[in-house]
């Protein structure tokens, strides 16, 4: 009778021991039930003796089934992280290319920007005979020119005007500096900065024509665009 009480005991303490542990929260769920459930089975098959050995049996593989869900666990987060760690490489890889794509448009943006500039540059403003005023024609070109030096301000340019052989020599030199600052005065007026242009007049210098008729003195009365530094080694090398 002793003996019966005795399993019986061990049995309810061995069963309780789940919920004790759940309270306490000292082991895993699967280790409690199975140090509960082992007893429990362990008494009915051996007695006192065996509801210890059940016990430990049991918990054991609670451990087990503990250890195998959070290995499960673990692998199903180490997989989020791995297709998290994809997204982000591919995310890099997308970005890398995309900044590829536009450092080569803006290489090509400027690549004929400056091209751009190299023709406008190249230009040269003609003017009627005894005249210091803009064409239509050219004045819309320096109206693109004007775009370009607002958007470039370290651009300075050198604007020196000439006349033909024709009139007065001081009559010419007085012409050709109004026709300097009339290209200047335009750019000006489209927003151009002030500082960024030199109007010259050097009359009857370098001229173009050789001869005294009124069609080939045309290349002769005009003002040149040229940038500043380009300009002074130019004329150093004169």
């Amino acid at each position: 009778m002793k003996k019966q009480l005795l399993v019986t005991a061990l049995v309810s303490v061995m069963v309780s021991a789940p919920a004790m542990a759940k309270e306490k929260k000292e082991m895993a769920p699967e280790t409690a039930w199975g140090l509960g459930g082992g007893a429990a089975f362990g008494a009915i098959v051996g007695g006192p003796v065996g509801a210890i050995a059940g016990a430990f049996v049991g918990a054991i593989i609670g451990e087990k089934e503990a250890a195998e869900k959070t290995v499960d666990n673990q692998a199903i987060m180490l997989s989020q992280y791995q297709d998290t760690d994809e997204q982000l490489r591919n995310s890099l890889d997308k970005n890398r290319a995309l900044m590829a794509q536009i450092n080569a448009l803006e290489d090509e943006q400027y690549r004929l920007e400056q091209a751009r500039v190299d023709d406008l540059l190249a230009m040269t403003v003609q003017f009627r005979s005894g005249s210091a005023k803009i064409e239509p024609h050219f004045a819309e070109q320096l109206d693109q020119l004007a775009l370009i030096l607002k958007r470039k301000p370290d651009l300075t340019l050198n604007l020196n005007g000439y006349a033909d052989v024709q009139g007065d020599e001081e009559a010419n030199l007085s012409l050709s500096q109004r026709r300097a600052d009339a290209v200047a005065q335009h750019l000006v007026s489209q927003g151009v900065n002030q500082n960024q242009l030199y109007a010259q007049g050097l009359g009857e210098q370098r001229i173009v024509a050789n001869g005294n008729e009124y069609e080939t003195n045309f290349f002769d009365r005009r003002v040149t665009l040229t940038a500043r530094g380009a300009t002074q080694s130019q004329m150093a090398k004169n």
